[in-house]
């Protein structure tokens, strides 16, 4: 019934909830970053095969959001430290830990970034084995942004992009994940190097601007929002769209809809997205019945994608139909008429209000080398 449309959704879990402010609603709101919360702490050990010596790496994560790993927020320092315990002597060249992130897709593994901090390597000249016990604590910035080269492989191209929301589900084409990974190098030529690898999750926060005056009026005055003619600054409004169906005794019907949504197209994950549509038809039954709340389904669809890089050479026409990818569908809206103070009916048309709320864990849109997730509108009738 009507055309999808992309919606950039807003990452802002990281900031209070709508229920801490009184007057608007935290979808009315362009909030600012709340004070470092305490760390939580989580630790991985490595025992050394054949012995009694071990490391423990720990990393210290955002205690408010930090639940099974450690969570970092868009422009915060991953920090830790590296305990070692060596009861005999070590022959190890260098203690290396590194922060990568990386796409995930079956047995294929694609890296779109990665830093790295020498903690400790030995001496060219001396012969001395490491042996004893040590601590080095460290902090890595976690970049914004990265570069990365994207397209067919006879024809790269470098882009930038931001570094995206972890996407840790199963059963999905492609995953993305963090890991810190401390790696102890061994001298030797049949000595395998030690590895301490550690997830973490990382959340880019998106602040949506404050929506139009009107509608900022309208949420301290406890009102119904203003539609899209009342307030054209408020709202993003779909091209209309016609279709054509047979109604009772076989009549042609034809009807005409149009579909509007709160600006900005940027949303707080947990909040709502304001609706508004328009059926105009000159059928008056086939009107009320199309107009019903019941009638129309709305909802959100998360596609997830994975392109190779032959899929690149298409046009963003065919883009959209390649690669692996699976759809998936959420939440569904919720109609109901406007009330009679806001608008009085008319005798071809009719209006509805709506929303459809967003799932608090939902992660938002993201584009990155051969990953894409995207978030959209899907409508259809009954």
């Amino acid at each position: 019934m009507y055309d999808d449309s992309e919606l950039v959704l807003a990452d802002l879990s990281g900031f209070p909830r709508a229920d801490a402010f009184d007057d608007i609603p935290g979808r009315a709101l362009s909030l600012t970053s709340t004070k470092a919360s305490s760390s939580a702490k989580f630790i991985h050990n490595l025992v050394f095969k054949n012995t009694k010596s071990f490391a423990s790496l720990v990393l210290y994560g955002d205690g408010s959001l930090s639940n099974q790993s450690p969570t970092y927020l868009e422009g915060s320092e991953l920090s830790g430290l590296l305990k070692v315990s060596l009861a005999k002597p070590e022959s190890i060249n260098m203690i290396v830990v590194f922060m990568r992130g990386q796409i995930v897709s079956g047995k294929s593994k694609h890296a779109f970034f990665e830093s790295s901090q020498t903690l400790w390597f030995h001496p060219a000249k001396s012969f001395r084995k490491l042996q004893g016990e040590y601590t080095w604590p460290f902090s890595m910035n976690i970049p914004q942004q990265v570069k990365l080269m994207v397209g067919p492989n006879d024809s790269l191209r470098p882009e930038s992009a931001r570094l995206p929301h972890d996407c840790l589900e199963k059963r999905i084409p492609a995953r993305v994940e963090y890991h810190v990974v401390v790696r102890f190098y061994r001298r030797g030529p049949l000595r395998t190097d030690y590895r301490i690898v550690a997830p973490f999750r990382y959340i880019p926060i998106i602040r949506p601007q404050p929506p139009s005056q009107r509608r900022q009026i309208a949420y301290k005055e406890n009102v119904e929002l203003p539609d899209p003619v009342a307030d054209p600054e408020g709202w993003y409004t779909l091209p209309s769209t016609c279709f054509h169906g047979r109604w009772v005794n076989h009549q042609s019907v034809e009807a005409t809809c149009t579909l509007s949504l709160a600006l900005p197209l940027a949303y707080t994950r947990g909040s709502v997205i304001p609706l508004h549509l328009t059926i105009q038809s000159k059928n008056a039954q086939a009107l009320e019945a199309l107009s019903s709340p019941s009638f129309i389904i709305c909802h959100l669809r998360r596609t997830i994608r994975y392109l190779s890089a032959e899929d690149f050479r298409e046009t963003n026409f065919r883009l959209r139909k390649l690669g692996k990818f699976q759809h998936d569908h959420f939440e569904l809206a919720t109609w109901w008429s406007p009330s009679s103070l806001v608008s009085a009916k008319e005798p071809f048309k009719r209006s509805l209000r709506g929303e459809i709320p967003l799932p608090p864990d939902l992660k938002p849109t993201t584009i990155i080398g051969r990953f894409r997730l995207e978030v959209c509108l899907f409508s259809s009738s009954q």
